[in-house]
This record gives C-alpha cells, structure tokens and sequence, in this order.
C-alpha cells in the first residue's frame, strides 16, 4: 500500500532542500507520495527538476510563500 509523507523543509536554502529530498526518497516504493514543503524559490524548481528526471510525477502547488512539491514516485 502506497505512502504518504510530508516533509518540511522550510527555511532551508539550497542544495539542502534538494539533498534531504533525495535522501529521504531513496527508499521510496512505487507508488508513494511525498509532499515536500519549501519556501525558498530555487529548492522548488531544482526539487521539481530532480524528480521528473527520475520519471516521478511531481505537482507544484503555491500557497502564499511556501510551495508544495507532491511527488508520486515512479
């Protein structure tokens, strides 16, 4: 059965939002989902980047200042 995570990751500032989304997905199962939450620009699109080139299907929502990266992994 697919997971769900949430991640929070704001008031981190790039490469960390990127590197502790990769190390958190490692282990990640087809199937689950991972909402990261940001509020640094750039970790949006490097986050958003990184995992369509993995073939996950990523979805951006912006609320505000902060953004959620739903990624449903491959």
């Amino acid at each position: 059965m697919p997971e769900t995570m949430t991640i929070d990751l704001k008031g981190e500032i790039c490469p960390d939002p990127l590197i502790q989304a990769q190390e958190a997905m490692k282990n990640a199962s087809s199937g689950d989902i991972y909402i990261i939450v940001v509020d640094y620009p750039l970790a949006v699109e490097n986050i958003a980047r990184w995992a369509e080139s993995e073939g996950d299907d990523v979805r951006v929502e912006q609320m505000g200042s902060e953004w959620n990266i739903r990624i449903t992994k491959a």
